[in-house]
């Protein structure tokens, strides 16, 4: 039997929606998980440390030129590094998209040993369950019925911001990092004992390793070696969600983890719903289109128009009587900056991750306060992270993990706001969710 642990992972995500999706993965095994949405101060991280089996932190690094990550990245790393972790996640996207500018994984390659020392890095952005598989080191993403290679992806490859324009992992990080990198590709994981001697080999050189993953069965394999090695040498991962799903799995399957809590899957419905977009993605417009056949009330916001504070303001005020309007009248309700087709912005504009997260964290809290709304859904990364890390709250719990959808409820933290605690949000990346994602999360699970 493996040795008892108490605080087993520790992860920063690169964005809140995908923190929160992280979170859950690991609550679905029954982890006791926290995640802070402000940085927790020491004495607060190692109070929780007792308590809780996961403990991460959300970021919005994945937004950020590389000049600007090192100051995002720096006090979190160096909390982290206080929890003396020998498992620390740096949680991407699933989609791997990211570049040499913006949201660079090779620049939270670099940073990582100045705070946590020197580990052995594995990258592992598969997740099957999400239609993410990475094959003899190509990476692919669903889209709709088919499977497409990410620079072949429909929404992938043309990004307004990170683009993915090449699909081989090994070749997208040489143009972000100077660290070598070594494939495990699908062959090897069939042989464990070669898998882990090469892992092994690779990590003692100062290679890094990235694995192929194209069914749950591989990230089980390849999570389980990770856990092994990490008992005697630290881990860094570099992976999405499919790590947390699967080495949760491992970690209370095999009787590692104590005392593991019971696990609501099923999402009550309530009778009134915001959601908040401010995602290009093409399925996320398809979600806002069957939102819009089922009647609810779909409001466009124009980007272009949120020019500084004075303008996010008079859109919080503009906008929010309408909404209050509808969802008192029983409607549900979009606040919505795209459509989706073809991935662009309703008006062609770019704007600031967070400045849109502002005026959605100010709706949010406005019509909290004004009606009786006991849940908002936060759709796309970049914008659903600034909205959260602005509105006040402090961390968050997951309080029902949907199966049949890989979605989950969070209750938000926030002591003396009452225009936050409790509220339960979903958030939602742009990619994620079938097509009636916005209706579920309005009339539940059952």
């Amino acid at each position: 039997m493996a040795a008892i642990v108490r605080i087993c992972v520790a992860f920063y995500g690169d964005d809140f929606t995908g923190s929160s999706e992280n979170l859950a993965q690991f609550h679905r095994s029954g982890l006791r998980s926290k995640l802070y949405l402000r940085l927790p101060t020491v004495k607060e991280l190692l109070h929780d440390a007792k308590d809780f089996q996961v403990l991460g932190i959300a970021g919005t690094a994945r937004a950020l030129d590389t000049r600007d990550m090192e100051a995002e990245l720096a006090p979190a790393f160096e909390l982290l590094g206080r929890l003396d972790c020998p498992f620390l996640q740096y949680k991407i996207c699933s989609t791997f998209d990211s570049s040499e500018t913006v949201g660079s994984l090779g620049r939270a390659l670099e940073l990582a040993p100045k705070y946590f020392g020197r580990r052995g890095t594995a990258v592992l952005p598969a997740t099957p369950d999400f239609g993410r598989y990475t094959a003899f080191g190509q990476h692919f993403a669903r889209y709709g019925a088919d499977i497409e290679r990410l620079d072949r992806h429909p929404s992938m490859s043309t990004h307004p911001r990170t683009p993915m324009t090449e699909a081989d992992l090994r070749l997208h990080l040489a143009r972000q990092s100077k660290m070598e990198f070594e494939n495990i590709m699908l062959p090897a994981l069939r042989n464990e004992e070669e898998c882990r001697k090469r892992v092994k080999d690779a990590f003692n050189d100062g290679r890094g390793v990235i694995f192929d993953g194209a069914e749950n069965a591989d990230l089980r394999k390849t999570c389980k070696i990770l856990w092994e090695i990490s008992r005697n040498q630290s881990v860094f991962a570099l992976a999405a969600q499919g790590l947390a799903q699967n080495l949760g799995a491992h970690l209370a399957e095999n009787g590692i983890v104590p005392n593991l809590q019971d696990v609501q899957t099923v999402i009550h419905p309530v009778s009134r719903l915001l959601v908040l977009s401010g995602s290009c993605a093409l399925q996320n417009g398809r979600q806002i289109d069957a939102a819009e056949a089922a009647g609810w009330k779909l409001v466009p916001l124009d980007p272009g128009a949120l020019v500084d504070e004075r303008h996010c303001a008079e859109a919080v005020q503009r906008i929010a009587p309408v909404i209050a309007d509808a969802l008192q009248r029983g409607q549900p309700a979009i606040v919505y900056t795209a459509r989706g087709r073809e991935g662009r912005l309703e008006s062609g504009d770019q704007v600031p991750a967070s400045v849109l997260g502002a005026v959605y964290s100010g709706l949010a809290k406005t019509l909290r306060a004004q009606v009786e709304l006991s849940r908002v859904v936060f759709a796309g990364g970049d914008s659903s992270s600034y909205a959260v890390r602005v509105s006040g709250a402090s961390a968050l719990e997951i309080s029902v993990f949907d199966k049949e959808q890989n979605s989950h409820v969070c209750r938000l933290s926030a002591p003396g706001d009452p225009s936050l605690d409790g509220l339960e949000v979903m958030l939602k990346g742009g990619q994620i969710g079938s097509d009636d994602y916005f209706l579920r999360a309005l009339s539940g699970t059952r």
